[in-house]
């Protein structure tokens, strides 16, 4: 699904966080993304959807640069959800739907309510009504939302930057079991950065580790 070639990503010339990276991810790897705090997880995944673009070496995607995709195209395939949920001072069917409104979407058909209650069900937000504003939850209620918001979108890829970290201990169980579940069962692949010692029950994860530039492959948990 990935492989990076030599790359190199710095935020100045003299000083690379991801240095010389040389990985292939498969089509539905379950990765853990694990290293110290502000090592470069998070650009890391943001190399991935065109985001960030390496200084030196080559990002691939499904055998293709990632510099020949149409990257609106390449970020409904591969969807970032970012640590800290962005919602529209809006409805929670409006925050949900919004993927649908832009032109990229093309004749792609919005969720009906139907499916995005169900959802909400699943991911223990019952008590939200498709009608509450969405700036007015909590940041663990938002997360929750931004997830269902990217997997509408059928992604081939989740990029998921510490998705559990603002939730409960209940709510956490529930997405990462869903997580697994839609790896499992559907194929999607899933890079996430994780620092709570998250070990998946129903999938065998890869480890990829990012310390001091290096990105290197650690045992399984």
């Amino acid at each position: 699904m990935f492989e990076l070639r030599k790359v190199t990503f710095g935020y100045t010339e003299k000083e690379a966080i991801i240095k010389n990276a040389d990985v292939k991810i498969a089509k539905g790897d379950f990765v853990l993304l694990r290293g110290p705090s502000g090592s470069g997880k998070t650009t890391f995944l943001r190399l991935l959807n065109g985001l960030a673009a390496p200084r030196e070496g080559e990002i691939f995607f499904a055998g293709k640069p990632l510099g020949a995709y149409d990257l609106t195209f390449l970020r409904r395939r591969v969807v970032y959800l970012q640590q800290t949920p962005v919602m529209l001072d809006a409805s929670v069917r409006e925050n949900l739907r919004l993927p649908f409104s832009f032109r990229s979407a093309g004749k792609t058909k919005a969720p009906a309510d139907t499916e995005l209650t169900d959802y909400l069900s699943t991911f223990l937000l019952g008590e939200v009504s498709l009608e509450d504003n969405a700036q007015n939850l909590s940041g663990g209620q938002k997360q929750r939302l931004a997830l269902i918001r990217a997997l509408l979108l059928k992604p081939e890829v989740l990029l998921l930057d510490e998705p559990t970290a603002s939730l409960d201990q209940e709510s956490r169980r529930v997405v990462e079991e869903c997580t697994e579940i839609l790896n499992r069962e559907e194929g999607v692949g899933i890079v996430m950065v994780s620092h709570t010692g998250y070990v998946p029950r129903r999938v065998q994860p890869r480890v990829l580790l990012l310390e001091k530039g290096a990105l290197t492959e650690a045992p399984p948990p």
